[in-house]
């Protein structure tokens, strides 16, 4: 039997789809992985662990519920929770919002459950504008007292939206006016609103007027509203406006632009630019590009305007993970501060991520899967919404998750292992950090973990996993006086198999793993195996409450040997696998297998 040693020092193809387990030719073969859960492909190769969730609130309704946010500037910037007709305000720290007397500050408001998904709400110059195409349009402002007010739109001229269908579905705001599109008596229609007063530079965002009588002549000015009805989009309704570079319209069959020049009466208009179409989610810009979800929600694609054809140029960069999307993109955000991570929910709720560097190649998929409740069923996210970073903070990511039949609010930022490792990072989901101060306890309670298994790490020591009580209380065999805690999170990779340099090919051919190396980075824990399951060996082993980890996480860099007892196979594959509540960075895996050659 011959040996040989191959490396795996890049991973940032991310999970491939199985239709690509044969394509041992493929450039995106080398850099991929069969599995990946709870690990995030990173820019400069490494796969690295997902951070855990922090709890927000457990909301008191079961039912669906929508985050947005109101971008304020300078006056502040907040998560807008919508459930049925309510709508509420959260603080960047996860405070909500309070009114004079110290209550939670609520607006009541006309959007019931079934609706909140298809609420469009788009901000400019700080004020929260919505549509929806059962609602007459909207806007919330930021006051003092009240904090913030919600008003329903009066319109003037020959658009007034103010009857059931005639009411638009989305938005986008450009040079001035305020587009609206897609009502149910004309799917195809865009209305743009009148360009700002001249003299006073004053927005007319609610005047849709089409012309007026000057000199007893009625005469269209350059600053009239538009209307433009495209008759050829084949029928399908439009979907969404961007403003990017041109106004974009997705129709269900094809993505429109504007000509390009100044928007007046006289010369908007609209053309296809690109073929195949869209669904509802609404597109995302980010830098030069635009993130779209294809027909049914089937395709992530990346569109990019191209000057020497004056026209945008489309990449679907979900052709290697159809199976990580089957049930259809419903709604994605856009996390771009360190690492560009697209974090998407499918329509049967489950979470997944694509690392992208258009520019450098990086395109990689993974799953995230949020484990089961004590009810027995999957924990699904439900919405999300982004809170952007800046020169000082990182960006997070906020959503609502359902666990155990209850709505949470959550939120997640991604880990930097470069950076120091900040007091706030854990590998828990929907977990918490209690300080007890000076005193010591081995019983904690955490009320919205009643009945649910729980990791946690006290003191810097790996404790073991337990289940809450019904009333939220954990026991430990020790005491502790810092505890974070939730939900364990398991983060694991299957390598595809190899393609090992003997005559002809490998594939196929009996294969026996007789050692791994291990490069890791600032990682402590993880196990490794040909067969996920009991059977996985130790990497760095960890002793639960055991393993001092000090003030501050003791992890190790470096490479690591591990033996792996196995039989001969076709396969050749391996498991790694991190389920303790740590930090785990994979940079490069070196694998020793024997081959018998036939």
């Amino acid at each position: 039997m011959a040996s040989y040693t191959i490396i795996n020092n890049t991973f940032v193809s991310g999970e491939l789809s199985p239709m690509m387990h044969g394509r041992v030719d493929s450039p995106k073969y080398l850099t991929g992985v069969a599995v990946c859960e709870n690990f995030i492909p990173s820019r400069q190769g490494p796969m690295i662990k997902r951070a855990g969730t922090k709890y927000v609130a457990k909301l008191d309704q079961t039912e669906v519920a929508k985050l947005a946010l109101f971008d304020a500037g300078v006056d502040g910037r907040f998560i807008v929770e919508f459930t049925n007709e309510l709508m509420r305000f959260w603080t960047e720290d996860g405070q909500l919002v309070l009114d004079a007397a110290e209550n939670p500050f609520t607006i009541i408001t006309p959007y019931v459950s079934d609706d909140l998904d298809k609420l469009s709400c788009v901000m400019n110059k700080g004020v929260m504008y919505i549509v929806h195409r059962n609602y007459q349009p909207a806007k919330v402002e930021m006051g003092s007292s009240p904090p913030f007010t919600m008003t329903t739109i009066t319109f003037t001229g020959g658009r007034t939206f103010d009857s059931a269908g005639d009411y638009p579905s989305c938005q986008a705001f450009k040079g001035g006016r305020w587009y609206l599109a897609a009502t149910d008596n004309e799917p195809n229609a865009i209305f743009a609103s009148r360009t700002p007063e001249i003299s006073t530079g004053t927005d007319r965002f609610n005047d849709f007027t089409f012309s007026e009588i000057i000199d007893g002549e009625d005469t269209v000015l350059s600053t009239h509203a538009i209307y433009l009805q495209e008759t050829d989009m084949y029928g399908s309704k439009i979907n969404w406006l961007i403003n990017q570079k041109r106004i974009l319209a997705g129709a269900g069959s094809s993505i429109w632009m504007d000509s390009g020049l100044i928007a007046t009466p006289a010369t908007f208009d609209m053309s296809i630019t690109l073929t195949g179409g869209s669904n509802s989610t609404p597109a995302k810009a980010t830098d030069n590009y635009v993130i779209y979800a294809g027909p049914g929600g089937q395709s992530l694609n990346l569109m990019h305007y191209n000057q020497d054809n004056d026209g945008y140029i489309r990449n679907n960069i979900s052709q290697t993970a159809g199976h990580i999307i089957k049930s259809g993109i419903k709604d994605f955000v856009v996390s771009r501060m360190r690492e560009s991570v697209i974090w998407v929910i499918s329509k049967d709720g489950t979470l997944s991520s694509c690392s992208l560097d258009p520019e450098q190649g990086l395109i990689g998929w993974a799953r995230h899967p949020m484990g089961y409740g004590a009810d027995g069923k999957e924990m699904i996210v439900k919405s999300l919404e982004l809170l952007p970073g800046d020169e000082t903070k990182d960006d997070v990511v906020w959503m609502t998750v359902l666990r155990s039949g209850s709505i949470y609010i959550e939120t997640m930022k991604i880990p930097h292992p470069e950076a120091e490792v900040n007091d706030d990072t854990f590998y828990v989901d929907c977990g918490v950090t209690l300080d007890m101060g000076n005193s010591k306890t081995s019983t904690v309670r955490v009320l919205h973990l009643a009945n649910e298994k729980v990791d946690a790490i006290g003191d810097g020591a790996l404790l073991p996993v337990t289940t809450c009580d019904q009333d939220g209380y954990a026991v430990y065999d020790r005491e502790f006086s810092l505890i974070s805690i939730g939900f364990p999170m398991e983060a694991r990779l299957q390598l595809l198999r190899p393609e090992l340099p003997a005559n002809g090919t490998s594939q196929g051919k009996l294969k026996q793993v007789e050692k791994q190396t291990l490069r890791v980075f600032k990682t402590l824990g993880g196990k490794v195996g040909t067969e996920y399951g009991p059977d996985l060996r130790p990497i760095i082993p960890l002793v639960p409450g055991k393993y001092e980890l000090g003030s501050a996480f003791d992890l190790f860099s470096g490479d690591l040997e591990v033996d792996i007892p196995s039989y001969a196979n076709p396969d050749g594959t391996t498991w790694i696998v991190s389920a303790e509540p740590l930090p785990f960075n994979l940079l490069a895996v070196m694998t020793k297998f024997g081959l018998l050659e036939v």
